[in-house]
């Protein structure tokens, strides 16, 4: 490849990867905004929060398959290059942030089923199966509050 190449493809790919970084903050920002909103229980923020990440995703897996096929056109590893560390360890932070927002939502959700099984008349955290192994189905109707 001709150095004139090489000097387009990495200009490409430093403009690729402003782009990307700036987009991975922008997540980062959502990420922890998604979090404010399950504390708060916000729902109206949570729904926000949740659509932004969604677009930043989209957009950023979309400005990854242009980092990698620029790599590739250059013959080069873009994951590799010192200068894209910071944007890299972003990434992971986001994954991170990401992890512990879906385990309050588990969480939440767990709590959620508990309630409803209390409701119901089914003991929480009971099993699903008897004793012979065969699953137990709740025919039963149960009058939950009457006027």
């Amino acid at each position: 490849m001709s150095a004139a190449h090489g000097a387009d493809f990495d200009a490409a790919l430093v403009a690729v990867m402003g782009d990307l970084a700036r987009d991975i903050d922008a997540l980062h920002a959502c990420l922890i905004e998604e979090r404010l909103a399950l504390d708060a229980t916000d729902p109206q923020a949570l729904d926000a929060a949740t659509r932004a990440k969604g677009e930043l995703l989209d957009r950023i897996e979309s400005l990854d398959v242009e980092r990698r096929q620029l790599s590739e056109a250059a013959s080069l590893d873009s994951l590799a290059d010192a200068r894209w560390v910071v944007v890299f360890e972003r990434l992971r932070e986001c994954r991170q942030l990401n992890e512990t927002n879906g385990r309050i939502v588990g969480q939440r959700i767990g709590h959620v089923r508990q309630a409803l099984a209390l409701i119901s008349g089914d003991s929480p955290g009971g099993s699903t199966y008897g004793r012979n192994g065969e699953a137990k189905i709740n025919l039963r109707s149960a009058t939950l509050a009457q006027v």
